[in-house]
């Protein structure tokens, strides 16, 4: 096998966009694994914790950063649908000095950040949010570009659990990456450009080629092998053509779906600049597909309780059927947290006198109950 360098793994994943920071983003830390961690949250402007949102988390490329990449337009997207956009940032590798996902995606037996749990990271800052926000559990995503994109497929096969459905982008399978069994049927969708120099769309140093990827995907969900094919309008003067494969039929209704970008290199596609938009193209994938097994809270996670006085003015009271383990959380019309404790009683007190007056709603696990404050 030909070696390549370190320099050329680092030419090869390095992605800088360069797009514009949004003032509607938030930033936030937390420590996961004794390390303080960063990402950015972007909340739909329609957020009601009556209505739980959708969550998609996008990761960026090697040697981008989460700034950048939080401009990819699914914030736009947030501003019509009830979505939550999470944009975490990979570490820099020791070897390369360059951001980068734990994906197993390498030459030569390099893979950058290989002793860092990324999963456990990414699913933490899903926990994060949960507890913070009222989320569809049912409706939880994930895509990445390049190394986000094979970060993105290493999710699939080894930390799906929490998710619903995938897109990659100029990303497959990483190199390193046992091709496990996911256990579950999972829809996938994947957008690649047949003349990207960094990940070659059949000469993919990195990892599997598409048509390996698709294989993989189309024989797990057990869909049809033989996919409906259309070749999307040319819209924009860009130089590329866009073909759509759909291979339907599969297990639980997941299809595997391929954009095949003629023409097209290392990029993200964009709203007006191009024939299609990714992000767009995402979202509508992602909104089809509901997973009713994480949709259905279990047993353990229903809780029956009953409050008073509502409307409330000082003390709220809030009686249990059982004694719980699970948090129980305040929230208000925006989603953010007022108020959470952890009770093994059958009654607690929250102080509500120096809250504002409105309608706040009661968590707890899976079970909510809507209180005025006044």
């Amino acid at each position: 096998m030909k070696k390549t360098s370190t320099k050329a793994l680092v030419l090869a994943f390095s992605l800088i966009i360069g797009l514009q920071t949004f003032s509607q983003w938030e930033q936030e830390f937390i420590t996961h694994d004794g390390i303080e961690r960063m990402y950015w949250r972007y909340v739909s402007p329609n957020y009601n914790a009556a209505n739980p949102a959708s969550l998609v988390v996008t990761l960026h490329g090697m040697g981008d950063n989460a700034t950048n990449f939080k401009g990819i337009e699914f914030d736009n997207i947030a501003d019509t649908a009830n979505v939550i956009v999470l944009a975490p940032e990979s570490l820099v590798d020791g070897l390369t000095g360059m951001t980068a996902w734990n994906s197993q995606a390498g030459v030569a037996g390099i893979y950058p950040n290989a002793t860092i749990n990324d999963i456990g990271f990414i699913h933490t800052i899903i926990d994060e949010t949960m507890n913070n926000y009222s989320v569809n559990v049912g409706k939880v995503y994930a895509c990445g570009f390049s190394m986000g994109g094979f970060m993105t497929q290493r999710l699939a096969i080894e930390g799906n659990t929490k998710f619903t459905a995938f897109a990659s982008v100029a990303g497959t399978f990483g190199s390193g990456l046992t091709l496990a069994n996911p256990n579950r049927a999972i829809p996938i969708a994947h957008f690649h450009g047949t003349t990207d120099a960094t990940v070659g769309y059949d000469s993919n140093i990195f990892g599997s080629n598409v048509a390996d990827l698709i294989d993989f995907w189309v024989d797990n969900n057990n869909c049809d092998i033989t996919p409906t094919q259309e070749i999307l309008p040319d819209l924009v003067a860009d130089g590329f053509t866009v073909e759509h494969f759909v291979y339907p039929n599969g297990d639980d209704e997941s299809v595997v779906e391929l954009f095949k970008v003629n023409d097209a290199g290392h990029i993200w596609l964009r709203t007006g600049i191009h024939d299609i938009s990714y992000s767009g193209e995402i979202w509508k994938f992602f909104n089809r597909y509901e997973n009713p097994l994480l949709s259905v809270p279990t047993e353990d996670a229903i809780f029956k309780f009953s409050i008073y006085p509502n409307p409330a003015s000082e003390i709220l009271f809030v009686n249990f059927d059982k004694s719980i383990q699970s948090p129980i959380i305040l929230l208000d019309m925006n989603g953010k947290e007022v108020f959470k404790t952890t009770s093994s009683s059958t009654q607690i007190e929250i102080p509500v006198a120096s809250l504002d007056k409105g309608i706040y709603i009661i968590k707890v696990g899976e079970s909510t109950r809507k209180v005025i404050i006044q």
